[in-house]
């Protein structure tokens, strides 16, 4: 073997291992950008946020989809009891609005939620959601929480006018009111 065989098949070699880790690193690009997909899908099934810079906004920090359908389903509970008692049309409103995010009839997500809809939750529940959520604000972009924000939020509300009203017309009482301006302060971090 010459020395110009030699050069030539390093000169191979080199390019071989050079093309083959770029290929690596653009079939690993391609992975994760599919799995960032598959888990904003999960985010958008449990939440019902449709905005995708929100979307990768979680996705990018680490929200779990699982993490995330908790907190859209907390202060609906926490405002269905504020008054002391959950009303049977508030109970269908919460978990209606359960069903909406993705959580099944028969999961243990569905079953947790109708035993808070029996037996107030732990305030420590409330108080570890109020602090994910400052988390969130802190560590989102501000158009992202405002979104998350107002979605949560809009469901709360339907929640509040779920129990009350005369004549087809939805209030909300003065306890809601205050619970629920509470509960939209802890998007505000």
């Amino acid at each position: 073997m010459n020395v110009n065989d030699s050069f030539e098949m390093r000169r191979r070699g080199l390019e071989e291992a050079f093309f083959r880790e770029k290929d690596q690193h653009l079939i690993q690009k391609m992975r994760q950008e599919l799995e960032s997909l598959d888990e904003k899908r999960k985010l958008a099934h449990v939440s019902g946020l449709i905005n995708d810079q929100v979307l990768a906004d979680l996705v990018h920090v680490g929200v779990r989809a699982e993490t995330l359908a908790a907190v859209g389903l907390v202060p609906l509970v926490e405002v269905a009891w504020c008054d002391g008692a959950v009303e049977s049309e508030e109970r269908d409103a919460v978990l209606n609005a359960a069903v909406k995010q993705g959580v099944l009839a028969d999961s243990p997500s569905h079953a947790l939620l109708k035993q808070w809809l029996e037996e107030r939750p732990d305030p420590k529940v409330i108080a570890a959601w109020r602090d994910y959520v400052r988390a969130l604000a802190h560590t989102l972009p501000k158009e992202s929480v405002a979104n998350m924000r107002d979605t949560f939020m809009d469901r709360v509300n339907q929640v509040a006018a779920a129990a009350g009203g005369f004549l087809g017309i939805a209030t909300v009482s003065q306890k809601e009111r205050a619970k629920i301006e509470d509960l939209s302060k802890a998007w505000d971090g």
